[in-house]
């Protein structure tokens, strides 16, 4: 059975090796953290790819690096990412993904940014009353 998020990434087979590579490092990093501890066993006994990409016993941190996307609406899109580490918050991260400007892929977003407006602006309801102006309720020193 083919599940569509096999056909949303370029290269499903990366995909799912590096998930499971980044789940053993988080494993290795917490081996007492019984919902992951969890996961890993109901995943390894539902899924025979899982179980195999498991058994690998890789090992990876996602740093940076380029992945491309199939959008269902535009097509073939990549992104650079970059995760950063959180100074003094263990375990948090902030991961950009940004597309230089110019090429096909910031093009695709461009136009889904623009498409994504247009139908929030269809959707949003007009309120038929005028909007009540709001006073500043406090004042700088002068």
């Amino acid at each position: 059975m083919r599940h569509h998020t096999q056909d949303y990434y370029v290269d499903w087979t990366l995909a799912r090796r590096t998930t499971a590579a980044i789940m053993r490092l988080e494993a290795g990093r917490d081996p007492l953290n019984t919902q992951l501890t969890a996961l890993i066993g109901e995943l390894s006994t539902r899924s025979p790819l899982f179980r195999q990409d498991w058994a690998r016993q890789d090992v990876h941190q996602h740093r940076t690096g380029v992945k491309a996307f199939r959008h269902p609406e535009v097509g073939l899109v990549e992104v650079a990412f970059d995760v950063f580490e959180m100074p003094g918050e263990a375990g948090l991260q902030i991961v950009t993904y940004s597309v230089p400007p110019g090429t096909d892929s910031a093009d695709k977003f461009a136009f889904l940014a623009s498409w994504a407006a247009t139908t929030h602006a269809e959707t949003t309801p007009v309120s038929a009353e005028p909007s009540e102006a709001v006073e500043p309720t406090s004042r700088m020193a002068e």
